[in-house]
């Protein structure tokens, strides 16, 4: 089942279990700040605890911001750059909802991605219960992992 590039992230993985560990435990922290972005993906203002990719990653994805963030109603987009081949399994995007609940919101059954760039189209209606823009207002902390429970990288969106 474990390829030879999985078997090498975990040999890798052994020396850097900490600092995933720790990686995650950032990651479910309160949002306290985003990332801002124009409408083309252009970085106005950086929150350097956006979007930063995790220790089992960093080697094999990069990611380019949410944009637009702030949305006012406009899907936001996020790109995973995977440049490790059969380095990611699926992938899982989760926000926490008003309850502070995990919620899915997007899920990429591929096994393994491709290597190259992977698109991804958030709707802000979907952090809203009640299906509209104005009940999604607020800070959403959006966690992306692979299909194995591990975080590749974690951002916050805004919604105006």
């Amino acid at each position: 089942m474990f390829g030879a590039v999985s078997m090498l992230m975990l040999t890798q993985c052994g020396t850097s279990d900490e600092a995933q560990r720790k990686f995650e435990q950032e990651a479910f922290r309160f949002p306290s700040g985003f990332t801002r972005t124009s409408e083309s993906g252009d970085i106005i203002e950086i929150d350097p605890d956006d979007w930063r990719v995790s220790p089992l990653y960093e080697a094999f994805v990069e990611v380019t911001p949410a944009y637009p963030n702030p949305t006012t109603g406009q899907n936001v987009n996020i790109e995973l750059l995977i440049t490790g081949l059969g380095a990611v399994n699926g992938l899982e995007i989760y926000f926490f909802d008003d309850r502070d609940n995990l919620r899915l919101l997007y899920f990429d059954e591929r096994i393994p991605l491709p290597t190259g760039f992977t698109s991804l189209s958030i709707n802000p209606i979907e952090f809203s219960e009640s299906g509209t823009i104005a009940g999604a207002l607020g800070l959403h902390r959006i966690l992306i992992y692979d299909r194995r429970g591990n975080i590749i990288t974690y951002g916050d969106i805004k919604v105006e």
